[in-house]
């Protein structure tokens, strides 16, 4: 392949890697897309030698006190480099090699995509310097789209041979889920792990001072304590809360529909999003749909919520990755 071909695949790979695991960062539905998140590895990790042989010639032809044949150089090895280990850092999560966690204690699967994060500012200057304009003959060629379904099947050959060691590599009592989580907590209550940002959870949450409060596109703004909140149709639901940092945990939760305080307040008919807010002021966003699917909990496994677990409230957001699943969660605000 020539230089702008495997340039271009390294290109159109990255991006791929980039929105599919943006992807699987914020949302749990569409498993096709974490193995479409896998397949463009393998077919990356194919291209390596290529590339490597690409870069060992540019180098060769030496640097100059500029930016394009001195700084840049340098940043795209570094870039290189990094590229590699994010590789390394899913395949050992993937086939449980190495320690759980690393370095301020995130882990392995957590480092992985935090690092992919940061890889994409200077890949945007790397391609926007170095970028070598294909032809639009070589992709017609007939040799090209061969060499084209010679990568993809690499691609597809990696994935399946990784996945194969990977469930050779699964610990019974962990069973891995398809976005790469292991199980941590089946029904058990209120033992499971706890994910926290810093300095979530300082403040304990007083029954007799705490209240829900739904407002914003509302017809009629209504504010709950925690025993008008138990006095409401409650219902259960069986839901997964999959974290970033790599677990799972299947819990049966029970509280309030989302849907129905929005029906009791009058919620307009045209409003776009739903945030639900903390105690102490985190928040994330659910569209209409998602909204129709939000349980508000109070209990998970038919014990009261936890303190470490949201006390005396946390969203349950099926379609979400657990870091949307708000704890200590004070008001709902129906956004129009």
């Amino acid at each position: 392949m020539t230089l702008r071909l495997v340039n271009s695949a390294i290109l159109v790979l990255t991006l791929l890697l980039l929105l599919t695991g943006g992807y699987g960062i914020i949302w749990r539905l569409q498993g096709w897309v974490y193995e479409a998140h896998r397949i463009a590895a393998w077919a990356l990790i194919a291209l390596i030698p290529l590339k490597i042989g690409i870069s060992a010639r540019s180098l060769g032809r030496g640097v100059k006190p500029n930016f394009d044949r001195g700084l840049l150089p340098v940043i795209s090895l570094l870039l290189s480099g990094m590229a590699l280990f994010v590789i390394v850092l899913g395949l050992m999560w993937a086939w449980r090699l190495g320690p759980e966690v690393l370095w301020l204690r995130e882990t392995v699967i957590s480092w992985h995509w935090i690092l992919a994060l940061v890889l994409f500012p200077p890949l945007l200057l790397h391609t926007w310097r170095r970028w070598p304009r294909p032809k639009r003959a070589e992709f017609l060629d007939r040799r090209t789209a061969l060499k084209a379904l010679g990568l993809g099947g690499l691609g597809l050959l990696g994935w399946q041979l990784s996945a194969a060691l990977a469930r050779a590599r699964q610990h019974e009592d962990h069973v891995r889920a398809i976005s790469g989580s292991r199980l941590n907590g089946y029904l058990t209550s209120n033992d499971f792990p706890v994910t926290n940002s810093a300095g979530d959870g300082r403040q304990v949450v007083d029954l007799a001072n705490w209240e829900l409060a739904v407002s914003g596109a509302a017809a009629r703004p209504l504010t709950f304590r925690y025993d008008e909140v138990l006095a409401l149709s409650t219902c259960s639901k069986l839901a997964t809360l999959d974290c970033t940092v790599g677990w799972y945990s299947v819990q049966r939760w029970r509280g309030v529909p989302l849907a129905q305080l929005l029906e009791l307040v009058g919620a307009a008919e045209d409003f776009t999003l739903v945030t639900m807010r903390a105690v102490e002021g985190y928040a994330h966003n659910v569209t209409p749909a998602e909204a129709e699917q939000v349980l508000l909990a109070t209990h998970v496994g038919g014990e009261p919520l936890a303190h470490v677990h949201g006390f005396p409230m946390r969203a349950v957001v099926p379609s979400r990755r657990g870091w949307f699943w708000v704890k200590w969660l004070a008001e709902v605000e129906i956004v129009a």
